[in-house]
């Protein structure tokens, strides 16, 4: 979970600041590309003015070009630092151009007006800007990555630091469970051992089974608490080929018999030769929790369907049952000592066999979802199976 809540913090944090720095490089891009057209723009209205002024000379290489048609002469003017182009290649340039257009080509911006006479032409090199330009963008696009980097690693290193107090509580708590809940183990074996003892010289005596009831249910309740606590403290899962068709009919037929005592039927639609990649252990668990959930809380006469289907190299096995679920319900169906139906308080149940469900998905790096459609609640489970078992 502290994990979890890590990586939440640096992928949201990365995403605001990556948000805020492209923005600002996308601006600074912007802004720039706007002030090369104006410049552009102004290099041109100085080359149709046809002035020659000196003090308004642009930066960019500019001339005009002016046609006279009584004489088929052309004149050439412009900036005379810039020694780029001369009448005829120009001419050639400016001859076949529509009026009253703009045509830009390899940097190179032309502009035709029509005179009295002829006509006038501008052309602007905007070569270099357009280099300066994309040498920004990719100095912006390299600045990006550069700086992310720098700042996940940034983020990193701080969240860390953020959660560390947060994961030393969380260990205390996670280490307070296992202790509490192993130092509960001895007497508790004890109160049972007593409750068998008096109730074989006492059958009838409904203080002494209602006791023993209650005792069982703290048994369980301490055994789920140290399966929490185990599977918190358990490094990564360690996978081996798991046939999980066969797990899958085992457990529905271990099922069967508490179903008929809930009046429950199951039905199974198990493809076969499935192999999964997790730890035995965990999977038989996994599987038989979701199996006796789904038991659990189906209706009399309801129907637990088990299916197991394989695809593309991943497999998806879905236990239904009857039922419905609120979205609020379901996106807290996964906490611990959560309950969806509050009603239910002496069903047996605390509330935590989805929570080891989840941990134990998490640890064997499978996905455990919930939907609710059509009346029917639905516990999925996705993974890779890379083959099939021979």
């Amino acid at each position: 979970m502290i994990k979890q809540l890590q990586k939440k913090f640096i992928w949201m944090t990365m995403f605001f600041l990556g948000a805020l720095l492209f923005v600002v490089l996308f601006l600074l891009c912007e802004q720039t590309a706007v002030r090369n057209e104006d410049e552009i723009r102004r290099a041109l209205s100085w080359c149709l003015e046809a002035t020659g002024s000196s003090a308004q000379v642009p930066a960019l290489p500019s001339y005009t070009l002016l046609y006279d048609a009584p004489s088929d002469s052309y004149v050439l003017l412009g900036d005379r630092r810039n020694t780029l182009y001369d009448v005829e290649s120009l001419r050639q340039m400016t001859d076949d151009m529509p009026y009253n257009s703009v045509e830009r080509k390899d940097g190179v911006y032309l502009e035709k007006q029509r005179t009295r006479q002829g006509y006038i032409a501008g052309l602007v090199d905007a070569s270099v800007l357009q280099a300066q330009y994309q040498n920004l963008i990719s100095r912006s696009v390299v600045l990006f990555f550069g700086t992310m980097g720098v700042l996940f690693a940034a983020v990193w290193a701080m969240s860390r630091w953020i959660v560390r107090p947060v994961q030393e509580a969380w260990d205390a708590h996670k280490r307070f469970i296992a202790d509490a809940s192993h130092e509960l183990k001895t007497p508790l074996t004890i109160i049972l051992a007593d409750c068998e003892l008096l109730q074989a010289g006492d059958p009838e005596n409904a203080w002494l089974h209602s006791l023993h009831e209650e005792a069982l249910r703290m048994q369980r309740l301490i055994y789920d608490l140290l399966a929490l606590a185990r599977y918190d403290a358990l490094p990564q899962a360690k996978p081996e080929p798991v046939d999980l068709s066969n797990l899958c009919q085992t457990i529905a037929l271990e099922a069967y018999e508490r179903a008929y005592a809930h009046r429950v039927l199951i039905e199974e639609d198990i493809e076969s030769n499935v192999l999964a990649f997790c730890e035995p252990e965990d999977a038989h668990r996994l599987v038989a929790l979701l199996v006796d959930n789904a038991v659990k809380y189906a209706p009399d006469q309801g129907v637990v369907s088990i299916r197991l289907k394989r695809k593309d190299h991943r497999f998806q096995l879905d236990v239904e049952n009857p039922g419905t679920l609120t979205p609020e319900q379901m996106a807290h169906v996964f906490d611990r000592f959560y309950k969806a139906d509050p009603s239910r308080k002496k069903d047996g149940s605390y509330g935590l066999g989805l929570s080891i469900a989840k941990e134990i998905a998490s640890r064997n790096k499978l996905a455990l979802s919930v939907t609710c459609q059509a009346g029917a609640i639905t516990f999925s489970v996705r993974g890779k199976s890379y083959k099939n078992v021979r």
